[in-house]
């Protein structure tokens, strides 16, 4: 699958946190935060850790083992 290029110029970061709960004794949540780089006349596309660097989610398409990828709360933006 082919990625076409977008000019990094019109493009933002944004940055969402989320928050992953689990139910016990006490509820305990703790932040998932997910960057998206937003480029004009584009959709938004996740930005994700890969071998410990950022990478365009788009670019992953070919991935055979998703669990590779790191959503995990230790990463800060």
């Amino acid at each position: 699958m082919a990625v076409e290029a977008v000019p990094e110029v019109d493009c933002v970061l944004a940055k969402i946190t989320q928050y992953r709960c689990k139910a016990g004794a006490y509820i305990v949540c703790k932040p998932i935060e997910r960057l998206f780089k937003q480029c004009s006349g584009a959709p938004s596309v996740e930005m994700v850790v890969v071998d410990g660097v950022y990478t365009d989610v788009r670019s992953l398409s070919d991935l055979k083992d998703w669990n590779n990828l790191d959503y995990s709360a230790e990463k800060t933006i």
